[in-house]
């Protein structure tokens, strides 16, 4: 029985990160502008500009290699890490 509540307490303890990892992603969304955020007030909406905008060309982008996405994915779990520690 302690060994299901061990498990209950962990998935907990994810989902309180989990939740502030979201309300950290919509702060940081809100300030780039992006999107509408449904804690903060509404912004007016933006004016229409006096000449019509170009159609941006599409960037193209190299796709990563397997190492590069590796040498991301060690840095990013490290990052992670660093700050789960912070928290504690």
């Amino acid at each position: 029985m302690s060994e299901i509540t061990a498990a209950i307490k962990a998935r907990q303890t994810q989902i309180a990160q989990l939740q502030s990892d979201i309300e950290i992603l919509q702060r940081a969304v809100s300030i780039m502008g992006g999107g509408a955020d449904t804690t903060a007030k509404a912004t007016p909406a933006r004016q229409p500009t006096t000449k019509p905008a170009k159609p941006s060309a599409k960037r193209k982008r190299r796709p990563w290699s397997a190492a590069a996405r590796k040498a991301m994915s060690k840095k990013v779990k490290a990052s992670w890490a660093k700050r789960k520690r912070a928290k504690r």
